[in-house]
């Protein structure tokens, strides 16, 4: 859907027309799952003819265009002389990537008339004119990490006889070019084009997040003021600017036999009915309402939680949200569904996944895989966020978000936190049911699951923290099965993290986390998960830093769900039971003393199974 913005930016007696369309991927589940929470911008389409013929591509710094969208503005209603050509891009992956938006011919292996793209931090501009054969290009490549690290605001304008380029509110290039070349508007059309082959399941929408044409030229104040703009919907996690939305779930959190806690964030103060029951229409209640200020919460998040309360055990819910706002305007999440957990004595199952970091692609593939095997719950081992710190609010509400709500607000989601959230300051807020020291244990089925913060290394030490606690509970635990979780790795095969094996020795693991095993093997704990290297690694059963087959720890490293992917060391680690190198996500089912263990790519292959009896 696009957004036609009529300015009130005036030269002369004329009024200037922008067109602004935004790319949020819409990550959903398939069928009757199919849910978008809340109000959002439909994607940008394009008229789509029953028969049509498929223009030449434009090859982008040798590549071929791995997607694209054409005539998304009819080539009449461009402008004709002056213009300005906004991208605000992120991009927060660590291979060659790029996208473009230009005017181009149909079918002609020509020039386009004119071209703003983007490829691995390098910018061209051109503009074919009246007076050379040849269009004129600039090009620059970003040097600087970008706003907040990550983003760009480039800005091609064109006005009396002059191409400008901007990057960031910075005027970075700028040509005297002559007259536009006057073109027929039927044979030419606006195409966007993606370039992801290095990332195949990324889309157009992950790197560029708005596109702007106007029919006149910005000047530099309104330039600066424009990405002054867009900075500030990023520093506050907000989507859409001026539309009521959720900019974080809804997702579920803590599932007991009898209750569940349900999370969810909004770009502005609002109150709430939470509906809910065991079938439709919904017959029961709760309502949640901000009593708080304007002033009060002007520099804050919108975080909101409730507690569903007196549920049936291993019974099927249903629920919903409606909110409202100050202003009157409402939206609702849909309905969604959820589970209580299991009596003690059932079967249950769930998944782990860990370092979803920075691509919510990867989190969408996933979580649609997880969510065709129907677990209980699921468990995330840190690194929700590449380094979603109190200032980087963004990889919130961006990227963790926008890939696991579609799982996350039907399936309850245990984590802990991982380097990439240490400070705690929007892991504690968005997540409200653990304690703010980051470390809990809960109970399912027959199992108690132990959830510990590693970022906290000091406490992993004997007389630590965590130590003391964790052998405690371990001490009071009656559980059949014993999980632990925790981000960092006691015992890892990664090639340079614990000392480079390319060119030395490795310690093979964390030292300092890997004070606290003696704990593991002393009390039973059957297996650990962990991740912070962007691999799978399944070790064979440990004891005493040695393999035991009867009697020993067995740790899954499981870091592969959206992070850079890393490598192994040259030779096999004397622990190492399988390796995979790829993104990836892990089952595990219970059935009173049985445990069947699975690993899957994200192209839901098995690569990795085993199981355990007792």
């Amino acid at each position: 859907m696009k957004k036609l913005i009529w300015c009130l930016l005036i030269v002369g007696n004329h009024v200037c027309i922008a067109q602004e369309f935004w790319f949020w991927p819409e990550y959903v589940l398939n069928d009757k799952a199919r849910n978008i929470p809340g109000n959002r911008l439909p994607l940008p389409l394009a008229p789509m003819p029953t028969v049509a013929t498929e223009p030449l591509p434009l090859l982008f710094f040798g590549e071929e265009p791995t997607s694209r969208l054409r005539n998304l503005i009819q080539a009449t209603k461009l402008p004709t002389e002056s213009f300005t050509v906004e991208l605000w891009i992120s991009n927060h992956v660590n291979k060659p990537v790029g996208a473009l938006v230009t005017v181009k011919p149909k079918f002609q292996a020509a020039e386009p008339e004119w071209l703003l793209g983007y490829f691995n931090r390098q910018v061209v501009y051109s503009l074919k004119t009246q007076k050379s054969v040849y269009a004129a290009v600039i090009d620059h490549h970003i040097k600087d990490r970008g706003f907040k690290k990550y983003w760009s605001h480039l800005v091609a304008t064109y006005q009396n006889k002059k191409m400008s380029l901007y990057l960031n509110g910075v005027l970075i290039g700028e040509k005297e070019v002559g007259a536009r070349a006057v073109q027929d508007p039927l044979q030419y059309e606006l195409e966007l084009a993606a370039y992801m082959r290095e990332e195949p399941y990324m889309q157009f929408g992950n790197l560029v997040r708005m596109i702007k044409i106007s029919d006149r030229a910005l000047t530099l104040q309104q330039i600066k003021a424009r990405y002054d703009e867009l900075g500030s919907l990023v520093t506050k996690g907000v989507l859409y600017p001026g539309l009521f939305h959720f900019t974080a779930g809804p997702y579920l959190t803590h599932a007991s036999q009898n209750s569940i806690d349900i999370v969810w964030e909004t770009d502005r103060a609002a109150d709430f009915e939470i509906w809910y029951g065991t079938k439709l229409p919904l017959d029961k209640r709760v309502e949640v309402k901000d009593v708080s200020s304007t002033t009060e919460r002007s520099d804050k998040s919108f975080i909101y939680k409730t507690t569903l309360a007196g549920l049936a055990p291993e019974t099927p819910y249903f629920y919903s949200i409606k909110a409202t706002d100050r202003k009157g305007n409402t939206m609702e999440s849909g309905v969604l569904t959820f589970a209580t957990a299991v009596q003690d004595s059932s079967s249950f199952s769930f998944s782990i996944i860990g370092d979803t970091e920075a691509r919510p692609h990867i989190s969408d593939r996933t979580s649609k895989l997880i969510w065709g095997e129907r677990p209980n719950f699921v468990l995330l081992v840190g690194d929700l966020t590449d380094g979603g710190f109190k200032d980087q609010k963004f990889e919130w509400n961006y990227e963790y978000f926008a890939g696991i709500t579609q799982l996350a607000s039907r399936v309850p989601v245990y984590p802990v936190a991982g380097n990439g959230e240490a400070d705690l300051h929007w892991f504690n807020q968005y997540h409200p049911s653990i304690p703010k020291g980051g470390f809990y244990k809960f109970s399912y089925g027959n199992a108690d699951f132990f959830m510990l913060n590693s970022n906290e290394e000091k406490e992993f030490a004997p007389g630590g923290a965590q130590y003391l606690w964790l052998e405690k509970e371990l001490r009071a635990s009656i559980a059949k099965w014993k999980f632990v979780a925790h981000h960092h790795a006691p015992y890892s095969a990664d090639e340079d993290d614990y000392g480079d094996s390319w060119s030395g020795a490795s310690q093979q693991g964390d030292v300092a986390i890997r004070k606290i095993v003696p704990l593991y093997e002393k009390y039973g704990v059957d297996m650990v998960f962990f991740g912070h290297l962007h691999t799978y690694q399944r070790t064979l059963p440990i004891t005493r830093n040695n393999v035991h087959s009867s009697n020993g720890v067995v740790y899954i490293q499981t870091g592969g769900s959206g992070g850079n992917l890393e490598d192994f060391a040259p030779s096999r680690a004397w622990f190492s039971a399988k390796t995979f190198r790829g993104h990836h996500y892990c089952t595990i089912t219970v059935n009173q003393g049985m445990l069947e263990f699975r690993m899957y790519d994200v192209e839901g292959k098995l690569k990795d199974f085993f199981n355990l009896n007792k």
